[in-house]
């Protein structure tokens, strides 16, 4: 999914630094909420704690993109 999104986004314009950095911080947070989410709440099942994790993920990248 994610590749997918980078190669729409690579059709307008050419990655820079920053595009690369903003990515794998993004993916960097989906990581530790993928891992840390499940031990605070322990009553959620996997798989919703998984959509929150990614969906987290996705409104800071899309934060990090317009804010820098």
């Amino acid at each position: 999914m994610l590749a997918t999104i980078m190669m729409r986004y690579h059709r307008y314009r050419s990655w820079t630094v920053k595009d690369f950095v903003i990515v794998g911080c993004a993916a960097v947070l989906y990581l530790v909420l993928k891992f840390t989410l499940p031990k605070i709440f322990k009553e959620m099942e996997a798989k919703m704690l998984d959509r929150i994790s990614l969906g987290i993920a996705i409104v800071a990248m899309l934060a990090l993109v317009f804010a820098i």
